[in-house]
């Protein structure tokens, strides 16, 4: 059900057609469990199967009630049109299809959709849209899909009905499924728009579904999946945004913003958007036990839209800053810095520091990547702060060589985005996104002809919890601010 959009397309050269699409077993439900079934067949197992192949047709049931009501009673609905406030559907009753249907496996179903379908379904029947609309459903639904975060990327949508009009898609790759789903859609009629760059507006940062997002001098924070979205104040004039993140337990969760003003002698500031604007931000300055550490402070962290942190418990992570090699850490509860060694490679008779490329989560861990011409090393840290190399993925040599992923000195000039859910990764060229397997495998070609498209280096984990702190719809847009879900 996915909107891809024309986005994926065959690769230019027959040749090089990835393989067949496989579904994740992860994203499915289980038609029968193994052990259930060892046990079962150690017993006879008659009853143990038929409940399994009960539980199995009562979800494949619920698959084809929804689809069949999402054509008729959606008619297709498009992604703007999914994401508004639950529909009146108070006198619609379910239809046939769907009141045969346990909601056990209705539920199961619908939290393994993307929220925009799930919001298509809340306008089939009442029966569906109480359903979703429950917290519990939604904190599942959350729970469900931040084990699945979606690499995001940026591309211009150029037509010729809308000659005056710059279009911008941020769209997100669901990796297991190899399919795009849009995010946001930026249309706006602004001349100094007018580029190839498609970033037009800038992801500072994203966490739970909420996406930080500036788009000239207004910082705006907003929920892609439920459309709801909120001016902020200006922080300092010269402020360089460094970390977005949640502090606390998820029912409760506050959202803060970590930032630093002008070089040199960055002091830090911690600004929260759910208590805003009843609680200024705070002066926390350079808190760090080791004078070396402040001094990596003192000439500021890069911005968090050139170099994310990543986000292990209640601790932000950052590649080597300054002339340390060190990564930088961010206790968000102490709210202290430090540092951790990076891993060490060999490198003829010595061990070397790794100047990694990017961190990553990988299951609860810290993890660094190392990009080489033919080769992603991947490392996790493990207790104690020791690192353990993890594997290594093949990239796609001959296929980069095709769409321009190497300089004139051979050099990897692809943008190279780990994911550690499949252990893929994507591999920005200039005219083309790969997604590719541990063994160099390409398995899909993302691209659209004539646009350049840029991967973001920001994950999207979608929600549809509801936050007092996002009261604002497309409606209470006023000049000057920017048009997230316009535009075709």
């Amino acid at each position: 059900m996915a909107d891809n959009g024309g986005h994926e397309d065959a690769p230019p050269n027959g040749d090089h057609h990835p393989p067949a699409i496989v579904a994740n077993g992860d994203d499915q439900e289980p038609a029968a469990n193994g052990d259930a079934q060892a046990e079962a067949a150690a017993n006879g197992g008659d009853q143990a199967a038929a409940a399994n192949d009960q539980a199995a047709a009562e979800h494949d049931q619920a698959v084809a009630a929804i689809g069949v009501d999402l054509d008729a009673a959606a008619n297709g609905g498009e992604h703007e049109e999914a994401n508004r406030d639950l529909p009146n559907v108070a006198g619609i009753r379910a239809p046939r299809e769907l009141r045969r249907v346990e909601v056990d496996a209705l539920h199961q179903v619908l939290l393994r959709m993307p929220a925009a379908e799930v919001a298509r379904c809340s306008g089939v029947c009442r029966r569906l849209r109480d359903l979703i609309a429950t917290d519990a459903f939604r904190r599942g639904h959350q729970g469900h899909r931040s084990r699945h975060p979606m690499p995001l990327f940026f591309y211009h949508l150029g037509h010729w009905a809308f000659p005056d009009r710059v279009r911008v898609h941020l769209r997100a790759v669901a990796v297991a499924d190899r399919e795009t789903h849009p995010v946001i859609r930026f249309s706006h009629a602004d001349a100094d728009l007018r580029s190839a760059d498609p970033r037009v507006f800038t992801i500072e940062g994203s966490c739970d579904g909420i996406l930080l997002l500036s788009y000239h001098t207004r910082l705006y924070a907003c929920n892609p999946s439920t459309r709801r979205w909120r001016r902020l104040p200006p922080l300092h004039d010269d402020h360089v945004i460094v970390g977005f993140y949640g502090h606390g337990a998820i029912d409760e969760r506050e959202y803060r913003v970590l930032y630093h003003t002008a070089r040199p002698g960055c002091r830090y500031w911690v600004f929260s958007l759910s208590f805003f604007p009843d609680q200024p931000p705070r002066d926390i300055g350079r808190p760090a036990d080791l004078e070396a550490v402040r001094a990596v402070l003192a000439e500021g962290i890069s911005p968090s839209y050139e170099m994310p942190p990543v986000a292990i418990a209640h601790r932000l992570h950052w590649r080597a800053q300054a002339a340390s090699l060190n990564v930088l850490v961010f206790d968000t509860v102490a709210e202290s810095f430090g540092w951790i060694p990076p891993p060490n490679q060999q490198e003829g008779n010595q061990m070397i520091p790794v100047e990694g490329d990017q961190l990553l989560e990988i299951n609860g861990r810290l993890a660094m990547t190392l990009v080489s011409q033919t080769t992603v090393d991947v490392w996790v840290l493990q207790e104690g702060e020791a690192w353990e190399h993890h594997y290594q993925i093949s990239l796609p040599v001959d296929l980069l060589n095709v769409f321009g992923g190497y300089d004139d000195e051979g050099f990897v000039s692809a943008a190279v985005f780990a994911v550690s859910q499949e252990r893929n990764v994507l591999a920005q060229c200039p005219a083309m996104m790969l997604q590719c397997d541990t063994e160099g495998n390409v398995l899909m070609f993302y691209s659209l002809a004539g646009h350049l498209t840029v991967l973001s280096r920001y994950m999207l984990q979608e929600s549809l919890l509801a936050h007092a702190f996002l009261p604002m719809r497309q409606e209470d847009a006023i000049d000057g601010d920017p048009p997230f879900f316009q535009g075709p």
